[in-house]
């Protein structure tokens, strides 16, 4: 039986505010390895405030019923219905900004539409603007901040999205990025650090760490101290204690109650959208110089979850096929808890969130034993796994058995329907082009040509979470690659 929304499980612990949930997909997470205030910058639009500087340590969390719950999604009221043409559409908006409803109206349905001026990317001059002179360092810009082997942190019932990445030599800009449906448009939640303040810094070949940082954790073993952040003794305007770029995969996750982003790349790491700062914890309470596996190090191409019931964060490595531990991090009491093992097929997959359980759909693949291709479950009440075997007509000669970690996976509670997508040689002529499947209450996996995004240069391998649906606009939402527009797919 497929996971169910109605599911009903009594509530461990009471919520600050109630979750209005109709799907959370925020698959998530892991990456690779490892003052002075700053000056006042000015604000961004929409209400973002990029001016902080300050972070906070490990420490509590405020009580229930400490913060005022976040905005809901709106339409605009205006007459102004925009334009279409061809496959784009430019939306119309009222005086405030908010993208009308009887624009909305106008977007064809059954049929992937482009978003005009929605390119992440668009955020570059106003950057610049802002940090005079700024640079990123890295070789792909702004866009990289989701190009590289990064996933957004969704808000689905509030229909916004928050991007944080880059990382290696891609791009070394660590701002974060908010998108809003209702107005259809980035803006600057909190500004990159100022790449000018690193002068002299011996980068290696990757921008992922800060070397400062990594010689002062391994000088002062005890210290909290490590490698992915902005901690520089000698040049203290770099010494933000922000958290360096880095590939967050699926491991960016929105916390509606604590009204915060998080991820658990390396460290965990919490952005705080009310007081604007970062706060940082060391897994297990362990110091910096001595940040392990084994002690708590969030490795790669994993994933992060935020559990409303028990107020915990869930982190799930998933490395190279590997059994890998998750580990778990209680913000009543701040307590960090060894969680389950892995099944060693969750390597890369894709994975979305259908009421109190976590639904993954490996790559069917008969090297690493995921043929019959088959969906895998995480119950968060029980901690148990189920597997749930897809009937299909795939011949596991035609499955692409080579390294692989663009799975592309969504839910439709409306539909009661995944959507998913991945390489299959359906034609055997040895071209393992994507392929766009549906999955049903019937477990039956099934070719689904009518979801595919051939138009627009195809799935990308590296979408990670940027897929995912939206019931504020009943519609299928796609962050292609940070320079081109965002993509939407209204479900008839």
């Amino acid at each position: 039986m497929i996971p169910s929304l109605s599911a009903a499980r009594p509530r461990r612990r009471s919520s600050s505010w109630i979750l209005i949930l109709a799907l959370s997909v925020a698959g998530v997470l892991a990456g690779c390895s490892s003052s002075e205030d700053p000056p006042n910058e000015p604000s961004s639009p929409d209400g973002g405030i990029p001016t902080d500087g300050g972070i906070l340590t490990d420490g509590g969390t405020p009580t229930d019923g400490g913060y005022p719950p976040p905005p809901s999604f709106t339409w605009g009221n205006g007459s102004d219905t925009g334009t279409i043409s061809g496959n784009v559409w430019t939306p119309g908006r009222d005086d405030t900004g908010l993208v009308n409803a009887v624009s909305w109206d106008i977007v064809p349905k059954e049929k992937w539409i482009e978003v005009a001026g929605t390119p992440l990317a668009s955020l570059d001059a106003e950057i610049k603007a802002a940090i005079p002179g700024f640079r990123d360092l890295g070789s792909q810009g702004l866009s990289g901040v989701i190009n590289s082997y990064s996933g957004v942190a969704l808000d689905a019932p509030r229909a916004r999205w928050w991007a944080f990445g880059g990382g290696h030599s891609d791009s070394t800009n660590n701002g974060i990025y908010r998108f809003d449906m209702a107005k259809m448009r980035w803006s600057i939640e909190q500004l990159p650090d100022n790449s000018a303040n690193w002068t002299g810094v011996p980068w290696g070949n990757t921008y992922s760490y800060y070397p400062p940082a990594d010689d002062y954790a391994k000088a002062h073993p005890d210290s909290d101290v490590y490698s992915d952040e902005f901690f520089d003794p000698a040049r203290p305007a770099a010494s933000t204690g922000h958290p360096v770029a880095r590939h967050t995969y699926n491991g960016l996750v929105y916390n509606p109650d604590l009204q915060e982003v998080a991820f658990g790349v390396r460290r965990m790491w919490r952005y705080s959208l009310l007081t604007h700062t970062w706060k940082r914890h060391n897994p297990f309470n362990t110091p910096g110089a001595t940040y392990t596996g084994e002690t708590g190090y969030g490795g790669a191409s994993g994933w992060t979850f935020w559990d409303e019931v028990t107020h915990r964060y869930f982190f799930g490595p998933t490395e190279n096929y590997n059994y890998s531990r998750w580990w778990s991090f209680d913000t009543d009491d701040q307590t960090w808890k060894w969680e389950v093992v892995t099944p060693p097929a969750w390597f890369f997959a894709q994975m979305v969130r259908v009421d109190r359980k976590l639904v993954s759909f490996p790559n069917p693949d008969s090297n690493y034993g995921t043929f019959p291709p088959r969906l895998v479950t995480y119950d968060l009440d029980t901690a148990k796994w189920e597997t749930l075997s897809l009937e299909s007509d795939l011949q596991v000669s035609r499955c692409y058995s080579e390294y692989f970690e663009g799975m592309i996976l969504t839910y439709v509670p409306r539909l009661q329907r995944y959507i998913a997508a991945f390489p299959y040689d359906r034609d055997g002529d040895g071209h393992f082009e994507y392929r766009t499947f549906k999955i049903g209450a019937d477990l039956k996996l099934v070719e689904a040509p009518e979801y595919e995004a051939g138009g627009f240069g195809g799935w990308h391998d590296l979408v990670k979470n940027r897929f995912f649906y939206l019931a504020t606009h009943d519609a299928l939402v796609y962050v292609r690659k940070g320079e081109e527009n965002v993509r939407v797919f209204r479900l008839p």
